[in-house]
């Protein structure tokens, strides 16, 4: 059995966290690594709980999300690289444990072990833009934001369902001495909030992604995903459609290769 495979099967619930360390072996570095006091559980297993919280919520369907059953390995997916960059970035500063850019620097190491694992264009465009987003809804009524409601629908596009079971799932494996049932209130309402925008800005057409590979010359399906996702963040920033494609050119070109998202 090949990795992919390998993988496929070790996320098939109940969730085989062994098999996932021997496809994934960059999540090892989570095992052990605290958190702080927002969280009960080490990075690896809540990276598990958030997988098993996924499995919840799309028997429970407390938030009324519509995810189609083809995307529900690559929501699986999302839910075990959303945070895989923690190790890497994890800091304390006056006290408190921080993952500065983790969601950022995440969708990179995520784009890189599908393109590693050979998976599709389409989940991995959907594993990367939810592990860029995973945070975003918790903080998208802050003003202070930079993803608003309107970019955040507008960045995950057509997986804003996706994105809302992952983000609920998130919060539902943190429930370290800090959390309040208002906390978690006010958070499946965010996700109910986020839903009905996205709807509301809909509908989000899937990338083509054939198309988007020949414009930019990619070599693989995982790298026409991510290049979607990226094209993505890029328009909900503002810019054309022509100009985000001209920019994701000039990162492809040999001198000036960048796997950062847009």
């Amino acid at each position: 059995m090949n990795p992919y495979e390998a993988l496929r099967e070790a996320l098939e619930p109940p969730l085989d966290v062994p098999g996932v360390l021997k496809a994934v072996p960059e999540l090892a570095l989570a095992e052990g690594l605290g958190q702080g006091p927002y969280h009960h559980l080490d990075v690896l297993e809540h990276t598990a709980e958030v997988v098993r919280g996924v499995e919840r919520e799309l028997g429970e369907n407390l938030l009324g999300a519509r995810v189609r059953e083809e995307r529900t390995w690559g929501l699986r997916l999302a839910g075990l690289l959303h945070d895989v960059a923690k190790p890497v970035t994890r800091g304390e500063y006056e006290g408190k444990v921080l993952f500065v850019a983790h969601d950022t620097l995440g969708a990179r190491f995520a784009y890189r072990i599908c393109r590693r694992l050979g998976v599709s264009a389409e989940d991995t465009d959907l594993v990367t833009t939810l592990t860029a987003l995973h945070l975003k809804i918790g903080f998208m009524a802050s003003p202070r934001t930079d993803y608003p409601p309107a970019r955040t629908v507008r960045a995950a596009g057509p997986f804003g369902e996706e994105l809302a079971v992952l983000s609920w799932a998130d919060r539902l494996a943190a429930q370290g001495p800090r959390l309040k049932q208002e906390h978690l209130d006010r958070h499946r309402q965010l996700c109910v909030e986020f839903l009905h925008a996205s709807r509301e800005l809909g509908p989000h057409p899937a990338p083509d992604y054939g198309h988007l590979a020949g414009k930019l010359q990619t070599g693989t399906a995982a790298e026409a995903g991510y290049a979607a996702c990226r094209h993505r963040f890029l328009q909900a920033r503002g810019l054309s459609e022509k100009d985000a494609l001209g920019y994701l050119r000039s990162l492809h070109a040999p001198a000036a290769r960048s796997d950062g998202p847009g």
